[in-house]
This record gives structure tokens, sequence and C-alpha cells, in this order.
């Protein structure tokens, strides 16, 4: 009975069931030939580009390997990323050449001005201003890396998002594979309803996902926040926040609220609402269903985490992690361990939240401030009965109070924690057998200026899964495809125009890539060494 029920979930996600195999097998040797379905699952267990490398075999292969149930079941199937690794999301503000030209322009105007008027121009480049509207403003360079997975040192990354001039999306969250970039909002022209799905281990593909469904009267727009998969109903989901322009009422301490306008602040002001969910695939003629009504306000980053069927968003104002069922769109929330911050003189306590929600080994990580003391850090992981179990807890002598865990790695009998503050960087290794806390300067010339410089992708895997098959069926009609070979042909005549653009971004985002591949040769080397140099490492920069 137990092999029949592993036939059936084998057969329900298209791999062939055991005994089929040695029937298959044994049938196929007496003809020379091996069954696709073997050639399959045996391609499914291999790392994703030797799977891609094997698609030059012939004709035959290439449609195997591309084909969607192979996807699937090298998703299930495929070999885990080599640990330690680092996936992430390297961004850098590119400025163009026009602008260049036009910023030159500006000062040799502005120098020949002053010289008319009997002027000095020796620090010119310091008095001046450059503001022409006519040109384009910097670009975005979005850099999909992999530290630690050993192609050519790191430095080139897995794939490169250069597309329109202004592309302000940032990284939302990944799924299987597939990236999830969407808007901030903070910009007439940044669209947080509009996101962009792309697998970094399938070139050229991206589609682009919109909830258009706002109100007539553009009082409400949602903002996407997640991406998840229901293994049960096999369907994609956009998790996002529903935001309404509300009056902005003044509150007297009696409750009663008036019409009048606050002081200093605009008459109207965009209220998060609501979550709702969004089915992707067959299901996206659905409207947005809401899942959790009354978010007061609360401040939800885009920002999400997937792990085994679960969206988990952070809500920092409530003290909790809520955590969304794809399959049963049911919404969980967890009380974040800890307590809050006192308020020195009274007032409400503050959130104790030190970082954003991260992963390890394989669960859900957070950072908090321990015992509401925002000098002391705890970092604790979600075990499987929804309980928090502390990891470890430290002293932060090395940065301000609000620096923030950017990253956390299990290095075995230690943990190497990353604590960023504003363009301040700092390294603490964690010895879990004598609880000593290690501290390690960060190199001056190659670590990133900001935490918005880069997105740690957690829980990322690397999948053959097409973002076209998330939102249909995958296969793309006659007539797409010549409209994509006829694009494809005419867009050929801007490539060294986007070749040079990827160049200047990879250059400019060369710090970020240099400081994660510094961080995973320092893990490869833990614990065994931890107290054979590495400590002490920064005094050889």
């Amino acid at each position: 009975m137990k092999r029949k029920r592993e036939d059936a979930a084998a057969a329900a996600d298209g791999e062939i069931p055991a005994a089929a195999a040695r029937m298959a097998s044994s049938s196929s040797s007496s003809w020379g030939a091996i069954c696709d379905d073997v050639v399959r699952n045996i391609f499914a267990r291999l790392p994703a580009r030797d799977a891609v490398a094997s698609m030059a075999l012939s004709r035959h292969h290439r449609r195997l390997i591309a084909s969607p149930e192979f996807a699937r079941l090298h998703c299930r199937h495929g070999a885990p990323l080599p640990r330690p690794h680092i996936a992430y999301v390297a961004t850098a503000v590119v400025a163009t050449h026009r602008d260049m030209f036009g910023r030159v322009k500006s000062l040799e105007q502005w120098a020949e001005q002053r010289a008319k008027h009997g002027f000095g121009t020796g620090a010119f480049a310091c008095q001046s201003s450059y503001d022409d509207p006519e040109q384009d403003r910097p670009w975005t360079y979005h850099g999909f890396h992999v530290a630690g997975d050993g192609r050519r040192r790191g430095t080139d990354p897995m794939r490169v998002l250069a597309r329109q001039k202004r592309n302000d999306q940032n990284y939302d969250g990944t799924c299987n594979g597939v990236v999830l970039l969407a808007g901030k909002g903070e910009a007439e022209d940044d669209d947080p309803s509009i996101g962009l799905l792309l697998n970094p281990a399938v070139a050229g593909d991206e589609m682009k996902v919109s909830l258009d469904c706002s109100s007539p009267d553009k009082r409400t727009n949602y903002h996407i926040s997640g991406l998840g998969y229901g293994p049960r109903t096999r369907t994609y989901k956009l998790l996002a926040r529903k935001h309404e322009f509300v009056l902005n009422l003044k509150v007297y301490p009696n409750g009663r609220k008036t019409r009048g306008r606050v002081s200093g602040q605009p008459l109207y002001i965009d209220r998060a609402d609501e979550l709702v969910v969004y089915s992707l695939g067959t299901a996206a003629e659905q409207q947005p269903r809401t899942v959790l009504a009354g978010l007061d306000n609360d401040k939800i980053p885009g920002r999400s985490l997937y792990m085994d069927g679960a969206v988990y968003l952070l809500n920092a104002d409530k003290g909790t992690v809520l955590a969304f069922d794809v399959d049963d769109e049911a919404i969980t929330p967890i009380d974040l361990p800890g307590e809050r911050v006192v308020v020195e003189g009274g007032g409400e306590p503050r959130s104790h939240a030190k970082s954003d929600l991260m992963e390890m080994s394989g669960r859900v990580c957070v950072a908090t401030a321990d015992g509401g003391d925002e000098t002391r850090y705890a970092i604790w992981l979600l075990m499987g009965d929804r309980r928090w179990e502390r990891r470890c807890a430290f002293r932060n002598d090395y940065l301000s109070s609000a620096a923030k865990a950017a990253g956390v790695w299990d290095c075995g009998s230690g943990l190497l924690i990353l604590l960023q503050s504003g363009d301040e960087i700092s390294i603490v290794i964690h010895d879990d057998v004598t609880q000593e806390v290690s501290h390690l300067d960060t190199p001056p010339n190659a670590s990133p200026e900001e935490e918005s410089y880069y997105r740690i992708c957690w829980g990322y895997k690397l999948t053959l899964v097409s973002p076209a098959s998330i939102i249909g069926d995958g296969e793309l009609s006659q007539h797409e495809q010549q409209r994509r070979d006829l694009a494809a042909y005419v867009l050929a005549a801007l490539k060294p125009a986007k070749e040079l653009d990827r160049r200047m971004g990879q250059h400019a985002a060369l710090r970020t890539v240099c400081f994660m591949e510094f961080l995973v040769r320092i893990m490869q080397k833990l614990p065994s060494l931890l107290h054979h140099g590495i400590t002490d490492l920064d005094r050889f920069y």
C-alpha cells in the first residue's frame, strides 16, 4: 500500500512510478533506447545548469527538457545550490551618457557666467547644479548574483535586468526560482500594482503581472507584496496590500474626529486597509480576494519570504508575523518573540524587530531586541509547531542601536551575523560552543554603502520554472512567437548599447559583489578556523 501511495503521488507530479520505470527500462533496453520518462527523471536530479546543457544533445532532448512537466519535476528533485552561498540582487544607480554630457555642459556654462562677472571658477564643480528635465534621469541596474556557486569568481551575474531607463522596481520575493520585482509607489511612474516575474536561470523570459483593479474614483490601489505557490492546487498567487485614499482627520484624546485638515499634512492620505490575494494563470480572471481586513495602516514591508507552501510577511507595528497558506488562503498571525521596546518618559512601546524576515537552516528567522533592550540582539528560528526557538543572543557594541541584522548564516557550530546601519557595516561571529562573540571589520574598499544597494533573496532555489508557465500555460501561439522573433531581430541592432549599459551597471555594483564573495569565503572557513586567523583577519586589510 505504501508503494502504491508513492507511485500515485509520483504520477501526479509527472514522475514515473518505480514499477513502471523498471518495466520501461527493460522494454527500452531491448530496443536499444531509453524511455523518455526515465530520461526525464534522470535529468530532473541534475543541477539546473547541467540540465540546460543537456539540451544540446538533440532536438528531442531540447523539447523534453524545455517542457513545463520537466520544469515541475526538476523543481521537486533538482540538486540544491552548494553551501554556503548567498543569492542576492545587487542594485546600483547608473547615470547615462546624456546625463554626463548635460552635467558637463551645465558646469561649463556656469563657469562662463562666473568669469563674465569677474569671479573665480576654482571650485565650480562643488557650487553648480544641473537640473535639465529634457535629459534622461539615471537608470537603476539590477543584477542577480549567487555568491559561492563557483561561477568565474562570482563576479558575473547570473542575470542582468537592464530594461527601460525608468526602472525603479525593487526585489519583493522569490518562489520556486522565480524572482518578483515590484514598484514602491514613491513616484508618479512607479506603479506598485505592476510586478515583473523573471527566472535568473532562464534567459530572456520575463512576464509582467498587473493588479489593475483600481476603483473608478482612483482612491484604491494595490501594492504587490509577495509571490507564493500552492503545491496542492498547483497555483501561483500574488499577495498585495490594498491601499485607499482617506480623509486625514484630526483625532482628539476622546476619540472624536473632525473634518479639519491636520496642520502641515495633506487632506487625503494613502492608507493600507486590507491584505488581498490574486491568483495567476488560468484563475487570473478572478478578482482579488480579501484575506485580512483591518490593517489599520500597519507598515508591512514589500519583501516577503516563501517557504513550503506559505508566504510570510512581517507586521512590525503589531509585532506579528503573518503566515499565509497559499492553498487554503488562510492567514495565521504569529507573535514575535520577546518584549517590545519601552519608551522613556511613557508612551506606547516601540517595535522590537531588528531585521526583516530571513531564512536559516530551512526555517523562518528574525532578529529582535533581547528583553526589550535595543543594545542586545536575539536571533530566533520558527519551528514546525509555530514555536520560536532562540538561536543566540549578543550585545551590539559596534554600531548604533538603530542597526539591523541584514543577514544571518549558520556555519555549523557558529553563526555569521551581518549588522548594518546606513553605510556602516559590522560582521559578528558567534561561537555556539563557548558563547563568545567576535567582531570583524569590513574591507574598506569593498563594502556596499547602504543596505538598499542589495537585497538578499532568502529561500532562493535554482529551478527551470518559466514565468510564462505561471501566467498561462507556457505555450506561445504562432502569432505571438512570430511577434517575438520579429522583435528579437529588430532589437538585435541595440545589442552594443545594452552591452554598454550592462558593463556600466556591473561596474557600479562591483563593491557589493566583492563583499558578498568575501562573506562566503569567511563562511567556508568556519567553524574550523574560527580561532585560527578569522577573527583577526581585518589586520591584513
